[in-house]
């Protein structure tokens, strides 16, 4: 698994949280990679890496569409989880072949709310508490009742 957090800045503190979060929602280790994180997206990778084959990325929309955009043909990953405004752009990918997309039932706009107010360490979206709710299903079924799955003519992939 990789979680990608897209947006400038992220403090220590936030990673910190994310990984408790990771942890919590999945019952899976993460740790920061330092060697392939950069200005825009912090990288978080499961241990062991290949397990469960999942990407979640989570952020602003402008790096989270260009990241996916531009590595749709390269995700090693199976299953991907994106959570971020104004996906209208990756509803009109065709070249997803057997990938499970999985986005935000409102394709313009993601609400966040304060996370200390709720009881967690970084600002969470709506989507994120929603996993965090149905986080004692199985995966398969959280990401069901949690996000939309994206179809190509109406079909899943």
């Amino acid at each position: 698994m990789r979680y990608l957090i897209c947006k400038n800045n992220v403090s220590n503190e936030e990673v910190i949280a994310r990984i408790e979060y990771i942890y919590e929602l999945f019952h899976i280790y993460t740790l920061k990679d330092n060697k392939n994180s950069y200005k825009d997206i912090t990288i978080l990778n499961s241990i062991p890496s290949h397990q469960p084959n999942i990407l979640m990325i989570i952020g602003h929309d402008p790096i989270t569409n260009n990241y996916i955009i531009q590595n749709i043909d390269t995700l090693p990953e199976k299953n991907i989880i994106i959570i971020s405004c104004n996906t209208k752009k990756i509803k009109k990918l065709k070249n997803i072949h057997d990938k499970n997309i999985y986005l935000p039932s409102n394709s313009t706009k993601v609400n966040y709310c304060k996370g200390k107010e709720i009881g967690f360490d970084f600002d969470i979206t709506d989507e994120e508490v929603m996993l965090y709710r149905n986080r004692k299903e199985d995966i398969y079924t959280m990401l069901n009742n949690s996000l939309e799955r994206m179809t190509i003519n109406g079909k899943d992939n």
